[in-house]
């Protein structure tokens, strides 16, 4: 009887003193991009759970998600989400410590300068209005940096304010010849060239500013590394099966976003995905992350928006895209 008590009382103590288990991990997804969607080919797939780890997905719809899911991150209400590297450089420098853990993709035509049909390239803009979403903007930096690149520089040009995800918007006003040319993405961009407007410049031309990928908050990284590093590895295999069957992981991504398959269709063949080399390529301090986030940080600097200039050598982890156990 004694004995049978001891063990007993020895599995209450054991019961009692067994830490509780760490509620799910919560990722943020906008739900028309292709590629943060493959956190739902993960899920429907079973490569969280292979991985053993708890996953739930939050995802904000239509054109206003993502700033809908930027703001449920910064309010810690999400661990992660998928983000492009600007935002991520903005959060860190207002205090909220984050870390870019895995890249997805870069835009390559998904954002383009578009302009009319009398234009023939990106240099033939100097003097005449090019549009962008705000001053002192991502948006802004892109069309600066490709102008650049093709000889136009900042003051040689005259500038004027438009959504570029409004199609609506944009070609009103190239239209009306109120702007030579302006910045637009995925419909917008497709829908201006039905239209007969003219592509003069793409984002795949200076791909290390239009990297996206998952971010997620630096007290996670430090206290729930090892379940980090199973979604990581999940995700690495999710993005495989999404480039080896386009077809089935974008109705996977549909059924779970309410996106249209031919919008979704339409914003992958915009892209860049990084292979699982790659990543580890753009993750290196002579690689893309390094290279494309210093040139954020100055253009945001010398604007004035940024106060605290972030340290991309802590932003920048590579260390779950370097341990991942699934082999290029």
């Amino acid at each position: 009887m004694k004995k049978l008590l001891l063990i007993f009382l020895l599995t209450i103590t054991v019961s009692c003193s067994a830490p509780p288990a760490a509620p799910p991990l919560k990722i943020g997804i906008q739900s028309i991009w292709p590629t943060y969607g493959v956190a739902f080919i993960a899920q429907e797939k079973g490569l969280f759970a292979k991985q053993g780890v708890q996953v739930i997905l939050v995802p904000a719809a239509g054109n206003s998600g993502y700033m809908d899911n930027l703001k449920t991150y910064k309010e810690g209400k999400i661990d992660a989400t998928f983000m492009m590297l600007s935002d991520a450089i903005m959060l860190e420098a207002e205090g909220i410590a984050t870390r870019i853990v895995y890249a997805a993709d870069y835009s390559d035509t998904g954002d383009i300068i578009v302009g009319q049909p009398f234009l023939n390239s990106l240099s033939d803009l100097k003097g005449k209005k090019v549009s962008f979403e705000g001053f002192n903007t991502f948006s802004h930096l892109l069309v600066l940096k490709l102008l650049e690149q093709a000889g136009v520089h900042e003051g040689e040009f005259e500038t004027t304010t438009i959504n570029p995800a409004e199609a609506t918007e944009v070609l009103e006003a190239l239209t009306t010849n109120k702007i030579q040319a302006g910045h637009v993405y995925g419909a917008a961009a497709t829908e201006t060239l039905t239209k007969g407007f003219k592509r003069l410049g793409k984002a795949g031309d200076i791909p290390q500013l239009m990297i996206e990928g998952l971010v997620v908050n630096a007290q996670v990284v430090n206290t729930r590394h090892e379940e980090l590093q199973k979604v990581v590895n999940a995700l690495v295999e999710a993005m495989d099966f999404l480039q080896h069957s386009p077809e089935e992981g974008l109705n996977i991504i549909a059924k779970h976003t309410g996106t249209s398959l031919a919008t979704l269709e339409t914003g992958l063949k915009g892209l860049h995905i990084f292979s699982l080399q790659e990543n580890r390529d753009v993750f290196k301090k002579d690689g893309r992350l390094f290279e494309g986030g210093q040139e954020i940080i100055d253009f945001f600097y010398q604007k004035g928006v940024l106060i605290k200039i972030p340290n991309l050598n802590q932003m920048v982890d590579d260390q779950f895209v370097t341990a991942t156990a699934k082999h290029p």
